[in-house]
């Protein structure tokens, strides 16, 4: 799946200099329109949100379009109205997600192109490419959620960090064609005292991994657009921890 002509030790030496890299033209053409076309048209997307209210383990709050749909107006109202609250002073985000290993094990969308994309992911070829990106040999696991951030979607600065299992590095493969700096929905790495230290447009058959932990954040998707900014994120991670 991925683009054979890769340089993948030019790519192995900008990571280990940054921290960070983003790969272009990372997949097969064929392949980067099939993920294209499946995030796109085959997602039983949720909306995702993140309700500091409850405990650590149960925050993070997934709703598929028909719950919000029998919620009325007025509860969805309420529910945005209380993301915004909460992101005044403490972590949030907002935007569509699926998560594919959840999705695959329940038989949902049996059919969804991006589960072939996480048996390649979750395969020998990928995880010798990515151990030898970031210089790590005991990664072992990897998972993946499909995402979608449409008009006024964001994601609070963070660093990825988590108690429940060990995070060794994060990774964003991009598919969104048409997309412009003004229209937001950027990637941002910052640096310790928060100021902008580098910064990623949405773009088209990309893939950007990153260690964690590190401070970033995903803009607000402006008002404005009409268009979707679609991706396949996840974490490489060591298992048994």
């Amino acid at each position: 799946m991925l683009n054979p002509d890769l340089d993948f030790a030019g790519l192995a030496e900008d990571f280990s200099k940054r921290g960070w890299v983003c790969i272009r033209d990372a997949f097969r053409a064929d392949v980067a329109e099939s993920i294209h076309a499946s995030l796109r048209d085959e997602v039983p997307w949720r909306l995702s949100v993140y309700d500091n209210r409850r405990p650590p383990k149960e925050r993070a709050v997934k709703l598929t379009m028909q719950e919000l749909q029998q919620m009325g107006q007025q509860n969805r109202a309420a529910l945005q109205a209380e993301v915004l609250r909460q992101a005044r002073d403490q972590f949030q985000y907002v935007y569509r997600s699926f998560d594919l290993l959840e999705g695959y094990r329940r038989g949902e969308a049996p059919d969804l192109f991006l589960y072939r994309l996480m048996q390649f992911l979750a395969g020998d070829v990928f995880f010798d490419f990515a151990r030898r990106l970031l210089g790590d040999q005991e990664i072992d696991r990897i998972d993946g959620h499909a995402t979608c951030y449409v008009a006024g979607h964001f994601l609070k600065d963070h660093a990825d960090e988590s108690p429940f299992e060990q995070r060794r590095a994060a990774y964003v493969i991009g598919m969104t064609r048409d997309w412009e700096a003004d229209m937001g929905g950027v990637l941002m790495f910052l640096d310790d005292n928060g100021r902008v230290e580098e910064a990623f447009v949405p773009g088209f058959n990309t893939i950007t991994v990153f260690r964690v932990p590190v401070r970033h954040l995903v803009s607000e998707v402006s008002p404005w657009v009409n268009g979707q900014r679609l991706s396949v994120t996840g974490w490489l991670t060591v298992s048994g921890t």
